[in-house]
């Protein structure tokens, strides 16, 4: 499948708060119960160890993306980081929710941040949870050549891939918002109505996880893009998919260190 960088509805300025917000809750409910990114997450947590970075900063956290269930199953003395969300389109409601969970743990900026240009008063090593594919090549060139400049790792996954069996599951989608719907917390009448009432949360849901997965970049595509930056050299990649069992679909991954904390470690 050729890659096709169509729009995403949540992109748009123009789409109500509170279906991105619902659809973000869904994401986020998605993420923490399939616990899609459990084989990436040890390789993730040697990779942060290996920068001593005492921060995490999570680009375009959406709903929280899978930090929730990786800070209550990672014994602390094996990661005790702090991790600083951060978004575009920050969902407030969803990332004062987390915060509140873990308050020594986990904090949020409340205001718009750019993954393609990071404050450099928000240093740490830099993560991005199933939303790389939301950049176009140059901006995508952009984000990583941003982390390597101000010599900050950096760990992107992606659970969408350009398969069949990712687009057979995006169809089923509106069934799984209408079912899971009643489990969010904190329960908003405003995701009620734009679920039951009027499902446009629901088509959202399908139609950019469509999208998503025909945005997905390849392994190969990845290696591509990172061969073309500016000092790329100096940082060593890890660059493949992580499959789920016997699935021919899994995690896209991508992560880079300054070659100066060592060896990354590139087992499956």
């Amino acid at each position: 499948m050729k890659r096709r960088q169509w729009i995403e509805l949540e992109d748009q300025r123009w789409l109500p708060e509170s279906v991105r917000n619902g659809v973000t809750d869904f994401l986020q409910f998605a993420v923490n119960r399939g616990d899609v990114y459990a084989g990436f997450i040890p390789k993730l947590l040697s990779a942060i160890s290996k920068t001593q970075s005492p921060q995490i900063v999570d680009l375009c956290s959406g709903g929280g993306g899978p930090w929730a269930s990786i800070i209550q199953s990672t014994p602390e003395e094996n990661f005790s980081n702090q991790v600083l969300m951060t978004d575009y389109f920050p969902n407030l409601q969803a990332l004062r929710s987390m915060q509140m969970r873990f308050p020594t743990r986990l904090s949020f900026v409340s205001s718009s941040v750019s993954a393609l240009n990071v404050p450099a008063n928000i240093p740490g090593f830099r993560t991005l949870f199933s939303s790389f594919h939301h950049f176009a090549p140059d901006q995508a060139k952009s984000i990583i050549q941003d982390a390597i400049s101000k010599n900050q790792g950096i760990a992107i996954a992606e659970s969408t891939q350009r398969h069949p069996l990712m687009l057979l599951y995006m169809l089923l989608t509106p069934a799984l918002v209408w079912l899971s719907t009643p489990f969010f917390k904190p329960f908003r009448w405003s995701r009620i109505f734009w679920t039951y009432v009027c499902p446009l949360i629901p088509f959202v849901v399908m139609f950019d996880g469509i999208v998503s997965c025909l945005r997905t970049y390849t392994p190969q595509e990845l290696k591509t893009l990172v061969k073309d930056i500016p000092g790329s050299e100096n940082f060593e990649w890890d660059i493949d998919i992580i499959k789920h069992g016997r699935l021919p679909v899994g995690v896209g991954y991508l992560i880079g260190l300054p070659k100066s904390t060592g060896i990354l470690d590139k087992t499956p």
